[in-house]
């Protein structure tokens, strides 16, 4: 097929693939041609014959361990991403406890500085009501 030694074209031959082995696997470097059924893999002149179905069977096995190889990651990223939602779960769920907490002691603090604020304007009405009294009752004194 070409000029080249045996030797460089063996070692071609055994180079490993740059791209997905499906693609690289009926390239002309790598001289693979398929024996009918029936026949024994041989190797003559530098040229792989192989079985088609060994080949495919390969390409089978490589695919599935890729697509394998692929759910096991998704199936780490999912694992990861779910301890993720649930620790922020936990910790959206602790802050929204504290807040509470830290709501309900506020309102409380406003309702008694309310009521401290009522006893204050209530003794200032009064005050203002017994100095209007005080002051009404002295006047009749002084007038009778």
């Amino acid at each position: 097929m070409s000029d080249s030694s045996p030797s460089s074209s063996s070692s071609s031959s055994y180079k490993t693939p740059a791209t997905s082995p499906s693609e690289t696997l009926y390239n002309t470097e790598n001289r693979i041609r398929f024996a009918p059924r029936g026949t024994k893999s041989s190797i003559t002149d530098d040229i792989v014959v192989l079985d088609p179905r060994n080949v495919q069977q390969w390409q089978l096995d490589a695919a599935s361990a890729r697509a394998e190889g692929t759910t096991n990651k998704l199936e780490a990223r999912l694992d990861k991403a779910t301890a993720e939602n649930l620790a922020l779960n936990s910790e959206a769920a602790l802050l929204r406890y504290e807040m509470d907490g830290t709501f309900s002691l506020r309102k409380e603090d406003l309702e008694r500085d309310q009521r401290r604020h009522n006893r204050a304007l209530l003794f200032c009405v009064l005050a203002v009501f017994a100095g209007f009294l005080w002051s009404w009752v002295f006047q009749r004194g002084a007038n009778e």
